[in-house]
């Protein structure tokens, strides 16, 4: 029995709204929630998400699924006035192929939204950042250290201005106008549910190319350092601060903070499906990837805050994970085989 179990029926709100609910964490989340006994009020423009990652919850007694932009005001307020907490988990991510202004206006505007929706109610707000803000700063990165963001004249920073905007947003409303927010900085999750393309993060798409029989791309050189979470682990963190209002006003890291090499990981993946050899890899520089895309060398989260605010440790080691999301891919493969 693992530590996410044996700590369940942790003091949670009776009705929290999740928005971006068909999407990969949100997904996650609103399953672990409902496992928790809560009433989950979900919203989603479908935009990323997909009814298939709420399969087995949608007629779930406890569960509302409504489908419309976050950024309708009006709608957001009459679906979720009544709820106890909001986890705002929709947003867009990374452009690394365009699509940058978009990103900037689903970010900030959605996050508002959610923002004063919590302001007028009361409600709990967690929300969802990302270790992207950290930018190039040196790891590992705690929660009070500078931020180093890349220059405007690079799109990929839109998506961490965003957010970063998104924080400040938060934080004086919170002092100015009596918010309740917290704020999570997620650590590349991956797993079970994710969008199976560069969307989803490197993982997603090493195993979709290994099981095509494709070769894996490596941005860059490959020597890049990330810190995987297992999604479990990151939806630990978000209910542990849902049942923790006195973390309000806080900015919390979510993640693991055992770094891997890209290429290094890209290695594991191949072995998980079971392909031996060399590796199966190309390199793709960032300058064809256009809008003079730049990287971040270095990515692992300092814990400590995580620990003692929220009693937040990861569970899920990166081998139990890569199994688990394996897993997942090839049941999408067999399911769309079905449907075909």
């Amino acid at each position: 029995m693992t530590k996410h179990k044996e700590e369940r029926n942790m003091n949670l709100p009776h009705t929290i709204g999740v928005t971006g609910a068909a999407g990969f964490i949100g997904a996650n989340l609103v399953e672990r929630l409902l496992d928790e006994g809560c009433t989950v009020i979900g919203v989603d423009d479908m935009s990323m998400g997909t009814l298939r990652n709420l399969a087995g919850l949608l007629d779930h007694p406890s569960f509302r699924l409504e489908q419309f932009d976050c950024r309708d005001a009006e709608r957001m307020r009459a679906a979720m006035g009544e709820c106890d907490a909001i986890a705002h988990m929709a947003a867009l991510k990374i452009p690394r192929y365009g699509g940058a202004l978009k990103t900037l206006h689903v970010n900030v505007d959605g996050s508002h939204v959610a923002l004063e929706l919590g302001r007028e109610t009361g409600a709990h707000v967690i929300l969802a950042s990302t270790s992207d803000v950290y930018g190039q700063a040196t790891p590992p990165f705690a929660e009070d250290d500078p931020i180093v963001l890349g220059p405007a004249t690079t799109r990929r920073w839109s998506y961490a201005a965003s957010k970063y905007y998104d924080e400040h947003l938060a934080l004086r409303m919170a002092e100015e106008e009596g918010l309740k927010v917290t704020i999570l900085r997620f650590f590349n999750a991956y797993g079970a549910r994710n969008h199976p393309s560069w969307w989803g993060g490197p993982l997603s798409v090493f195993f979709e190319d290994l099981l095509d029989g494709r070769e894996m791309e490596l941005h860059g050189d490959g020597r890049q350092t990330r810190s995987f979470t297992y999604v479990s682990d990151t939806v630990d963190g978000v209910v542990r601060a849902l049942a923790r209002p006195e973390t309000a006003g806080e900015v919390i890291n979510i993640g693991n903070d055992q770094p891997i090499a890209i290429a290094d990981l890209a290695q594991k993946v191949q072995e998980a499906v079971g392909i031996e050899g060399p590796l199966r890899a190309r390199i793709v520089s960032l300058e064809s990837i256009g809008g003079n895309y730049q990287d971040v060398r270095h990515r692992v989260p300092d814990l400590s805050k995580a620990r003692r605010l929220l009693g937040f440790e990861p569970q899920v080691s990166l081998e139990e994970g890569l199994q688990k999301t394996l897993a997942w891919h090839r049941a999408l493969r067999a399911d769309a085989v079905e449907v075909a």
